[in-house]
């Protein structure tokens, strides 16, 4: 029992495919086995205790099956370890694509996916963070069964079908797909072996593969929505898709270039100051472009015009492509859960250092990267230290919360309710704690106790309290009836009071900073 599996791993999987793996899932446990290993829900964690992620209508239509392995519950350990496995079969794909075979350049290559700020980010949604993993390995395999020189149909075919799968999980993985696309086709000129028809040939493919694909896929949503006698939602702007005029495209542009400068800087460098995370990303530019100019100079690109320029091209298409959602829809707005194609950018240097560079220049970039991913690392535990702040400071709440409402129940209180604001504030200052992780400081909260819709929820899910919350307009008119005037501010002693049937909390004004 199991000799054709064990036959199997040793004969027909390459040594650089498990290299690949081991070293994503080893770099991904040291950066999110905190994570993996303690309940620490944010704020949209709540809804997501049990949900079977039926998105059809924002288009996410293959979400629910693509979560469903590690089922509809939010199990941090579960959801996490297939999360690795699907991270570490992207980058055997991508390794395998970008033909390298170093061992050191393999570590680094899974290391700067699994560490990524951006898979972090993931995993403050990692109820379904398997299902954006997953989608990530579908992006990169239809980059690899479309690579340069592939002209067999059925590989196509399947290139087709893994995108229109991916943009069904998660749209915003169709940008890692055309990075990687673009990042391997530069490498291919880079590497002068192919003929001018051959990569001509390939650019027409790709335009049949992501036509098919982005067509296959709107297809199979129309008919999703017509199943449920339904209209799409306009989440995100997938409900406003369509050619956009010039002053839409170049507000694009200037979202695009906004967006960029968050990422890599962390924030507004000019209001908070520099930052270990902004010098690094800053050196890694800088080593890209140094990079991408010695891999032409040593390989004889430049003397080759028309393929310089063919380079060139590609160079504008990388920003473009990562933020390619802005140029097609103007309700889209962009945050951290949708810029892991950024991550291609990293992972291409490592491949052009490695194939083009030797000696002191290579051993820097090396060096350059390895700090990178201690840095992604620590980073992401400190994310995951601040989470779990919040989540005990939560419960700590919520537990004194119904604590001091059954010290005045006689039995008759049966609802709930949680005003907003006051005097006082509950400060959670990322410019000063987290300073380094701006990226991702709209995620991170002081507390889950924050207004009516989730204080009353993390009471009923997390604690089992009974009460049922007032809706919009019993809130409204209980506020303007003038039975809440003078409380206090939680945790003030009279910050609760009793109205009828109904446990009347004032909150405190959360104030976040950025």
């Amino acid at each position: 029992m199991g000799e054709t599996f064990a036959r199997f791993y040793r004969e027909k999987l390459r040594d650089t495919w498990k290299a690949a793996f081991i070293s994503a899932l080893a770099v991904g446990l040291a950066a999110h086995l905190y994570k993996f290993t303690n309940t620490l829900p944010n704020h949209d964690a709540l809804y997501f205790v049990y949900d079977p992620m039926d998105y059809a209508l924002n288009g996410r239509w293959l979400l629910s099956l693509a979560c469903s392995l590690s089922t509809y519950y939010d199990l941090p350990w579960i959801n996490g370890l297939l999360s690795l496995c699907w991270i570490g079969l992207t980058a055997a794909v991508i390794v395998d694509l970008f033909e390298v075979k170093d061992r050191v350049a393999i570590f680094l290559i899974s290391g700067l996916l699994a560490s990524f700020p951006c898979v972090t980010n993931s995993f403050f949604f990692e109820f379904t963070a398997d299902g954006y993993m997953l989608a990530m390995l579908l992006a990169a395999l239809t980059a690899r069964l479309s690579a340069v020189g592939e002209r067999r149909v059925g590989r196509l075919l399947l290139a087709i079908l893994c995108l229109c799968c991916c943009c069904g999980v998660y749209q915003a993985y169709v940008s890692f797909a055309l990075l990687l696309a673009v990042c391997h086709f530069m490498l291919e000129l880079l590497l002068d072996r192919r003929s001018w028809k051959e990569l001509g040939g390939w650019i027409l493919r790709q335009l049949a593969v992501y036509g098919g694909g982005l067509l296959l896929y709107w297809g199979v949503w129309k008919l999703c929505l017509y199943l449920k006698h339904t209209a799409p939602v306009d989440y995100q702007g997938i409900g406003s898709l369509g050619l956009m005029d010039a002053g839409a495209l170049l507000q694009a542009g200037e979202n695009t270039l906004r967006t960029l400068l968050r990422f890599f800087l962390g924030g507004d460098v000019r209001l908070y100051g520099w930052s270990l995370y902004a010098a690094l990303n800053l050196l890694f530019l800088l080593a890209l472009a140094l990079g991408l100019i010695a891999a032409a100079v040593r390989s004889g690109l430049l003397r080759r015009p028309g393929r310089v320029l063919l380079l060139l091209f590609c160079l504008p298409l990388l920003p473009l492509f990562a933020c390619v959602w802005y140029f097609v829809s103007p309700g889209v707005s962009y945050h951290m859960l949708m810029l892991q194609s950024l991550c291609v950018l990293y992972l291409f240097s490592v491949a052009l250092y490695d194939r083009f560079l030797r000696g002191k220049a290579a051993n820097a970039a090396a060096l350059l990267f390895l700090v990178l991913i201690v840095k992604f690392t620590l980073q992401a535990n400190v994310c995951y230290f601040e989470m779990d702040k919040c989540a005990q400071r939560s419960q700590a709440e919520a537990t004194e919360m119904l604590t001091r409402i059954h010290e005045l129940d006689s039995g008759q209180i049966r609802r709930i309710a949680f005003l907003d604001g006051g005097d006082h504030s509950l400060v959670m200052d990322h410019a000063l704690g987290l300073r380094e992780i701006m990226v991702h400081a709209h995620q991170l909260r002081a507390t889950l106790l924050f207004d009516q819709t989730y204080a009353s929820m993390y009471l009923q899910k997390m604690l089992g309290a009974s009460y049922t919350p007032l809706n919009a307009d019993e809130l409204r008119q209980l506020q303007e009836s003038g039975r809440t005037d003078g409380m206090g501010v939680w945790p003030e002693r009279d910050s609760l009071r009793v109205v009828g049937d109904t446990a009347v909390i004032r909150l405190p004004l959360v104030q976040e900073r950025y």
